[in-house]
């Protein structure tokens, strides 16, 4: 049994053979000892209106400009803007990649949260968010008008534009700064001190609550710019807790401390009482809430259903608890990856500043993520089983399987090969049953993949070379029943299809 194992892994691993078919229904297997954790579906009920499915939803964000500031408290962190911004993207920028994301995505809906779009930039003038960064703005224009005209031109590439805000932090520079201390809004210790954290002040989420005074926030922001219509706002740093740094030894250290206030003398379980009213707040005027993590941020448990979707997403409760349209995350960490995981456009577009360079790099991050991940999300999660040598398994319905090993992506259904590493031959679920995006990194010739149950190719079947700047023929494939033979490229993608 042992050498027949070894064979499998072999067969399936071996990029040279020109038809991927593993003999073992299962396809991956686990080395030496392994652990299994089964999906078991929590009790669910959403308490809010999700206006978007983000399992079927690429989601991003795109970094225009960052706020600097000099390290003034404890050397390091922030309290005020020192005036300078650096800047990454203006608006007509941020649409450019937005049109080579929807010709590379093929449509996929898509939602862009746009970070430093205020006053300075990324962190600047909280808790006030009422100034649009001039940065950022096209020529001659008001920078929200900017913002507004982003968000109406974005739609016609299958794209919401929406913002990334933060409604913790509190600046000593903010527009809001002095009446939010005149009002017994932001955080304080037990003396009655204001509790300075890594970024600033912090807001006293149940204080600001009850004196409306985040009503107020929320209904001046959506009078600015059309949020709602956008339906979906991320909320960045949606702490439980305050993150405190303190000196060790001249190195500075970070505590978590909660409740968020002692001063106003509310319990941890009221403030995250208030974090779940200012989402349900959001929602009553028809917008979603997507939020940063699950690290110390989430409301309650995960059968709470307040939040579709997370920037960071490294939970194997929610994985193996919650449906991908009931949970799910952007930037997926740890042996999750097995369930899906996408490409973060807001790193690859900030350190690739030549739009060429970034779009030819998104591709290949596309095809090798988002694209799986968007298959992965239609069927129903098994179990996930890990290895002592770091491999990780996904068991899906209908005879899906996923592994990393080795920081590589592998897919397989029925016992044939989806995915194997750079090499992608998967689905495009979006664009219904007859349509498969192929994509190689190093290239390969006369290639023969099968195609999985329910998706359907014939000999009409069509061939496109996509690209950023959009397709033209392709002709290197041919069609036999289940079979589809390729040749590829280095770093091409193709789409496959039929009735587009």
């Amino acid at each position: 049994m042992k050498h027949k194992n070894l064979f499998l892994l072999a067969l399936l691993l071996s990029a040279c053979t020109p038809r991927q078919k593993a003999l073992d229904p299962e396809v991956f297997r686990p080395e030496g000892h392994a652990d299994t954790v089964r999906y078991e579906q929590a009790p669910f009920q959403w308490h809010v209106h999700p206006r978007h499915d983000y399992s079927k939803t690429y989601v991003a964000k795109l970094f225009m400009s960052q706020a600097e500031y000099d390290g003034d408290y404890l050397g390091k962190y922030k309290m005020h803007d020192n005036g300078q911004q650096t800047n990454y993207l203006n608006c007509e920028q941020a649409l450019e990649i937005i049109k080579g994301m929807d010709a590379l995505t093929l449509g996929l809906p898509k939602i862009v949260y746009l970070v430093g779009w205020q006053y300075n930039g990324h962190d600047s003038k909280y808790p006030a968010f009422f100034e649009g960064n001039k940065a950022i703005a096209r020529p001659g224009e008001d920078p929200l008008e900017s913002i507004r005209w982003l968000m109406e031109e974005a739609r016609k590439y299958h794209t919401t534009v929406s913002l990334h805000i933060n409604l913790f932090d509190a600046f000593e520079d903010s527009p809001l700064y002095q009446k939010y201390v005149e009002a017994d809004v932001l955080a304080r210790d037990k003396g009655g001190k204001l509790i300075q954290s890594e970024w600033g002040y912090k807001v006293s989420y149940a204080a600001e609550w009850e004196k409306g005074l985040l009503q107020e926030r929320i209904d001046s922001l959506c009078r600015l710019l059309p949020i709602a219509e956008a339906g979906t706002i991320h909320v960045d740093a949606f702490h439980n807790t305050v993150p405190r740094p303190y000196m060790v030894d001249g190195e500075p250290k970070v505590s978590f401390d909660s409740p968020i206030s002692p001063w106003h003398g509310h319990t941890a379980e009221q403030d995250m009482e208030a974090k779940a009213n200012i989402v349900k707040y959001l929602d009553s005027k028809g917008i979603d809430v997507t939020t940063e993590g699950l690290w110390n941020m989430s409301i309650g448990n995960i059968t709470d259903g307040y939040f579709p979707m997370y920037w960071h997403f490294n939970s194997r409760q929610h994985s193996l608890s919650l449906k991908a349209s009931q949970a799910c995350g952007g930037n997926v960490y740890g042996a999750e990856r097995v369930f899906g995981n996408n490409v973060n456009g807001e790193q690859l577009f900030r350190s690739h500043p030549d739009l060429g360079e970034a779009l030819t790099v998104f591709k290949k991050e596309f095809c090798k993520t988002t694209l799986i991940a968007q298959y992965l999300n239609t069927f129903g999660r098994q179990a996930l089983v890990t290895d002592e040598k770091g491999s990780a398994i996904g068991i899906f319905e209908k005879g899906l399987r996923t592994m990393i090993r080795d920081d590589k992506m592998y897919v397989a259904q029925d016992g044939y090969v989806l995915a194997e590493g750079g090499d992608i031959f998967i689905p495009a679920v979006w664009l219904g049953n007859r349509a498969i995006v192929a994509f190689s990194e190093e290239g390969y010739s006369e290639r023969t993949w099968t195609l999985p149950a329910g998706t359907k190719l014939s000999r009409r079947t069509k061939g496109w070379v996509i690209d950023a700047q959009g397709r033209k023929e392709f002709k290197e494939f041919k069609v036999k029943g289940r079979n589809v033979t390729l040749t590829l490229a280095p770093g091409e993608m193709i789409l496959l299809a039929e009735d587009l």
